[in-house]
This record gives C-alpha cells, sequence and structure tokens, in this order.
C-alpha cells in the first residue's frame, strides 16, 4: 500500500511518496514487505506531468510504464485547466486502464462495464495538484494539503500540524512533506521510508516554462 502527501504552493506544488510495498493474502492480510528498488519510485514525471497512484502496484506500472497524457499549453489555468483534466486527462487514463485490463467488470463479461478503477491517482499539471478518486472524479483541497493511501489520515494531521496555515517556500514545503511521510510510516504499518519527493512549478508564461524538478531523499 502507500502513502502519498502533497502541498499546493503558490506558484508550485510538492508531492512525495513512501516506498514500501505490502503482499496481501487470499485472506487480507499482509504476509510480506518489500521496498522499491533503486531508480524506481511510485511517482512519475511525464513531459509537463507529475503521476501518481496509492492502491495497486499495477496502477503505479501503467502511469509509469504506458500511460501518455495529452499535450497541455503552458498557458492554462484556473477554470481552463480544471476543464481540460475533466475532459482531457481523466478521460486519457481511463481509456490507458481500460486498455490495460485494470477496471472492473472484465470486458468480456455481460454486466455494464463501470467508470471504475481501484487506486487513487495524483495528477501534477502547471504546477496544480489533481487527486482522481476511483471513479474518475476528481477534487482539490481548499487547504492546499492532499493526502492518500493507507497512511492519509497521519500525513494529513502532520501537514497541518507542520504548516500552521502558513504559506511555505518550495524548499519548506518539501521538507514538511518528508516529515509527514516519515509521520505516516510511524504508525501505518503499510508505508515506510525511504522518501521520493517531487516538485513542480508554475509556467509564468505561454514563452517561459519551468521545468520540472525531482528530488529523492
Amino acid at each position: 500500500m502507500t502513502t502519498i502527501a502533497g502541498i499546493q504552493g503558490d506558484g508550485f506544488a510538492v508531492i512525495g511518496a513512501d516506498t514500501r510495498i505490502s503482499s496481501f493474502g487470499s485472506d487480507g492480510s499482509a504476509y510480506q514487505y518489500s521496498h522499491l528498488g533503486s531508480g524506481m519510485s511510485k511517482i512519475s514525471t511525464k513531459g509537463k506531468y507529475l503521476l501518481g497512484a496509492a492502491g495497486d502496484v499495477r496502477a503505479i506500472n501503467i502511469l509509469h510504464h504506458v500511460y501518455q497524457p495529452p499535450a497541455v499549453a503552458p498557458s492554462l489555468k484556473g477554470k481552463k485547466l480544471d476543464a481540460f483534466v475533466t475532459a482531457k486527462v481523466v478521460p486519457s487514463i481511463r481509456q490507458c486502464f481500460d486498455a490495460q485490463g485494470f477496471s472492473p467488470p472484465d470486458k468480456d463479461q455481460s454486466r455494464e462495464h463501470k467508470a471504475e478503477q481501484s487506486s487513487t491517482i495524483v495528477v501534477v499539471v502547471n504546477g496544480v495538484i489533481y487527486i482522481i478518486e476511483n471513479d474518475y472524479s476528481w477534487s482539490a483541497e481548499s487547504t492546499g494539503l492532499y493526502a492518500c493511501g493507507t497512511g492519509s489520515s497521519y500525513a494529513l494531521g502532520a501537514l497541518y500540524g507542520l504548516t500552521g496555515g502558513k504559506a511555505l517556500s518550495m524548499h519548506q514545503s518539501k521538507q514538511v512533506v518528508i516529515k509527514a511521510l516519515a509521520a505516516a510510516a510511524k504508525f501505518d504499518p503499510y508505508s515506510g521510508g525511504p522518501y521520493h519527493t517531487f516538485t513542480q512549478q508554475s509556467p509564468r508564461s505561454e514563452e517561459h516554462t519551468s521545468e520540472l524538478q525531482s528530488h529523492h531523499d
């Protein structure tokens, strides 16, 4: 399982994830823990996007190695960016998951094929964080604090306590995200370090776009 935490800043976004992988038996109990190998992460950089998932490792695999997100104009922001995510990004993720067989029920069954999958997806585009739920709906949090996965409650509480409602710099946000992930790992048996953090700045104009930066801790 997974914990992903993030902070929406003024003109930037910071997200981070743990690296623990849990294996479960038929009775639902975890029988083995492992960690992602060197060079692997639960969050990937795809062009102008950061993409992650809390839930099935299969969702992470597809997002990292198969999914190709739609091209996005650096000028998109606000409601226009929201509309783009709704009309272009979310349907493209669903189409990719369906094509890879990662959506119940199976296509060869007679039951209705629902818009549903089994993970929570995190998308960062143009410096804005979007949380896409398993029914492909997305939401944005007014506090700018985000957490999903099995350790999300612990991480969110840590984010709230550490930020104190204050606006932070990108560097400060990164340090807070790492601390929140560590807090989640202390209490959630399905989350653990080391932790990977990623930052993305909002494009300043159509002519000047900030590059994505990845930081691994």
